[in-house]
Order: C-alpha cells, then structure tokens, then sequence
C-alpha cells in the first residue's frame, strides 16, 4: 500500500516549492530597481557559484543529519532570501540569491533520497519512478502558473509578488515539516563522489566519444542555458508588457514538456544525425530573431527553444549510453561542474554585450554560437575521432 498522506504533502510541498511567482521574473526585478544587465549578470553567477561551492558538502550533511529538517531548512533559508529581495539595492539581492544557492544545495538529491526512503519503509519503492515523474509534473505545473500569475501580478507590484513567493515557500516548508522522519535507506551520493572521480575522469579521457558528448553539451547547452536567463528582458526590450511577460515564460515550459512528449518523432526520421540539424536550424532562427529585432518572430524563438530542447534529450541519452554503471553518477557530476563553468561565463558575457548595445543583442551572437559549434563539431566527428563515434 502506498504512503497516500505522506505522498499528499509531498505534492503539495513541490508544488508550492515551484509556485514562487518571483522564480522566472526576477530579472525584471532588478531591472526595474535600476540594476544594469551585466549586474544582472553577476547576480546570476553568484548564484552558481554558491551552487558549485556548496553541492557535494551538502549532499554530505543529508547522509548524516535528517533530511526532513534539512529540506525544511532548506525553505526557510530562501523565505529569507526573498525578504531581503524586499528591501532592494544590489547587495540585498545577492544575499538573497547566495541564500537561495544554499536552498537549491540543501534539496539537490537529499528530496529525491528522502522520498525514497519512505517509499522504502512502506516497501513499494520499485514505484518510485513512477511517483518521480508524478512529482516532476506537478513542478512544472507549479513553475507555469507562478510565471503567468507572477508577470500579472508584477504588473502592480513587486512587493507583492515577493510577499507572495514567500508565503508560498512557507507552505512549501509546512508541508514537509509535517511528515514524519524514517530512517535513511538510501544516499544522496556525494559521500562516495571522491572515491570513484579519479577513474571517471580517467574514462572520460580514454574514451573519445564519451568526451566529444560532453564538451559538445557543454558547449552548446551552456550557451543556451546562458540565454535562457535573460529571455524575460528580451520580451520586455521587445515592447511587451510585464503582465503578459509571464505567460510568454510559460509558454517556453510548456514548450519545454512538449519537447520530452515528442522526440521519438524524431527518432523515426531518415536523417542521420539529426539532432545536429535541429541544433543548426535552431542557431539560425535565433540568429533571425536578433538581427531583425521584431516581436513577430517570436514564434521563430519558440520554435528554436522547441529545437534545442529536443537536441539536449538526444545528446543527454547518447551520453548515458556511452557511460560504465558504476561511474554513471560521477561523470554526470562532472558535466555538470563544467557545464555550470561554461555557463556562467556566458552569462557575463551576454551581460557585457547587452549593456554595451541592447539586450536582444545577445540572440544572434549565439545564435552564431551555436552554427559555429555544430559546424566545427561535426568536422571533427567526421574527421578526427575514430569510428567509435560515428552513429
């Protein structure tokens, strides 16, 4: 029998952890409180760089102390954040993003853990994938509503737009405080990331293949990634006004889920090759959108997020296809350090070249990016690697 309770606040927690309306809008925040785009910039990368720092102790302290108290904590920690966000100013902001870091720290792997262990205690874990992906939609039902509801909302007020995220984090942590703690079964991974990175790291550099994915995703991805986070300035610079900022925020979510419902459509196109077409493509349509500066091309951008965003499920799917078992966790981890690296400085720099010109600016530059990667990529895939990799 399942844990109905358990998993009924479980729910409602994420949900509320996802419905905080400032999360997709406060670029618009800072600003609007007089903050240039390469400020902006540095805010972000703060950011990351709590996350890159705090990661693996985190993960640490969830093997060893209750992860239902470090969740809730967890919560709290960024309730406080955003109360900072309330008195403004640039310092203000970085406390509250250093803040949310620490958050975003503490819930990586140790919500998943914590839900399994449950699940473990009432011996239906074999569900929880299942339960996972229950729990995945439900945030990405939380994110859309918080930016269509957060735009119209910031419309009249900041203030209560922060107010609000806030209450919703509290519920958030209420949720959760009110489960019951069971024993840990299973670990969030970190206590045994040291151990196996030297031979990760080893395998990743004896293994071309496996390196060409990885320094191709981080490429390309993180230069997207990059891009992602000023898409709410983009819509503003484009003359649309901030009530109806949120639903075209939404609307890339939503594109986002789509994404992941159709790419085997893709699969069973006779093109070989084909997410780099769809990356190709993608570079060239935002490379339109930012040389001709029109809010009627928007729907092309869409199209290009659609794009990369089913290129990435492909290339993330060959990555895990060319990974050993037992190293699976590590190298992910080490992707993930370097993606976040390549990513915070092209964050800096769309940040510089928006300040020096406009911020829509940023899309044909990678745009050019991202065709100037594709190409030089597809050289040495053809060219240079062995025929390990030519699938």
């Amino acid at each position: 029998m399942e844990p109905e309770n358990f998993l009924k606040k479980i729910y409602i927690s994420r949900f509320f952890d996802t419905f905080i309306l400032i999360g997709v809008i406060f670029t618009l925040l800072f600003s609007k409180s007089g903050l240039s785009t390469f400020q902006i910039s540095l805010l972000i990368t703060i950011w990351s760089i709590v996350t890159l720092a705090l990661e693996v102790p985190t993960g640490i302290l969830a093997d060893k102390f209750s992860r239902r108290n470090l969740l809730v904590i967890g919560l709290l920690i960024r309730a406080v954040g955003f109360a900072f966000w309330i008195a403004g100013g640039f310092i203000n902001y970085a406390i509250g993003f250093v803040l949310w870091g620490i958050k975003n720290c503490l819930h990586s792997g140790t919500f998943e853990s914590f839900v399994y262990d449950e699940l473990k205690m009432c011996n239906v874990e074999k569900k929880y994938e299942k339960i996972s992906g229950k729990i995945d939609g439900i945030s990405s039902i939380g994110l859309m509503l918080s930016a269509i509801i957060g735009g119209w909302l910031a419309s009249y007020s900041f203030t209560l737009v922060l107010i609000a995220s806030i209450v919703a984090t509290l519920i958030s942590a209420i949720a959760i405080f009110s489960t019951k703690p069971v024993k840990a079964f299973k670990s969030t991974g970190e206590t045994k990331y040291f151990s196996i990175l030297k031979e990760a790291v080893q395998n990743i550099r004896t293994t071309p293949s496996l390196l060409f994915v990885i320094a191709f995703i981080c490429l390309v991805f993180a230069t997207y990634g990059a891009v992602d986070e000023y898409w709410a300035l983009i819509y503003e610079n484009l003359g649309i006004s901030t009530a109806v900022i949120g639903i075209f925020v939404s609307v890339v979510y939503g594109l986002f889920s789509m994404a992941g419902y159709t790419v085997d459509y893709f699969n069973k196109l006779p093109i070989k090759n084909i997410e780099y077409h769809l990356i190709g493509i993608a570079g060239v349509l935002f490379l339109l959108v930012g040389l001709f500066k029109s809010i009627w091309l928007l729907p092309i951008a869409f199209l290009a997020i659609y794009l990369i965003k089913v290129a990435n499920i492909k290339f993330e799917a060959q990555l895990q296809h060319r990974i050993k078992s037992n190293q699976r966790a590590t190298i992910f981890s080490i992707k993930s350090l370097v993606f976040e690296f390549v990513y915070m400085g092209f964050v800096l720099f769309f940040g510089f070249i928006a300040d020096k010109t406009s911020v829509v600016s940023i899309l044909p530059i990678a745009g050019a990016i991202i065709l100037i990667s594709v190409v030089v990529f597809i050289t040495i895939k053809n060219r240079v690697l062995p025929q390990e990799i030519r699938v």
